[in-house]
């Protein structure tokens, strides 16, 4: 399962790539990598919000908690406090689509991502077709269940990235949508929109 996260502390933003194996090693322990570092660690949860970490033979107590005034749900911060040591934290999964029209960029390209590892069942719409918001994009398979992704807003099919019957993992490029605006379609490459 892979993550991006964006790590603050003091005046320092930091973004991280985060993988989490998805099975524990033979030793009980998972392995995960932050950005070209890898370790293995064990986590327990001992109370609400308290977390005992095994890592590198040496336990830390961890504990995390919101931001007062912080509003719950995907890409939403948190405050890490390992120690004295006090971090605010901000995960992003690829996994979760973004459900209201209001966090989704009005222009500029958008890149659909798999939101979970499987196979291309079948790609409905080609490069070059306008979409509207909620129409089928493709439909993938994971787990013998056929997910259909939808637009989730109006536009063009600006690049398919995948075929039927390719294997995919979770946060892989699928399409690229450009959006329309007042003068036709955005003419802006992906760099300059973003």
């Amino acid at each position: 399962m892979k993550f991006r996260a964006r790590l603050q502390r003091g005046s320092k933003d930091i973004d991280y790539q985060v993988e989490l194996a998805p099975n524990e090693s033979a030793n009980g322990l998972r392995s995960f990598s932050v950005g070209s570092q890898t370790a293995e660690a064990d986590c327990e949860e001992i109370s609400p919000g308290v977390y005992s970490v095994l890592m590198n033979g040496r336990v830390y107590e961890t504990r995390i908690s919101k931001p007062p005034g912080d509003p719950a749900g995907p890409g939403s911060t948190c405050v890490v406090a390992v120690g004295l040591r006090r971090y605010l934290v901000e995960l992003h999964d690829p996994r979760r689509w973004r459900r209201s029209g209001s966090s989704i960029e009005a222009v500029g390209p958008l890149e659909i991502v798999a939101p979970m590892p499987g196979k291309i069942a079948r790609v409905l719409m080609k490069e070059g077709e306008e979409v509207k918001r909620g129409q089928g994009l493709l439909v993938i398979e994971a787990m013998k269940m056929q997910n259909e992704l939808r637009a989730p807003r109006a536009g063009r099919v600006e690049r398919v990235y995948v075929a039927e019957g390719q294997g995919v993992e979770s946060g892989a490029r699928l399409m690229r949508l450009v959006q329309e605006v007042a003068g036709g379609l955005d003419p802006r490459p992906l760099e300059a929109a973003t």
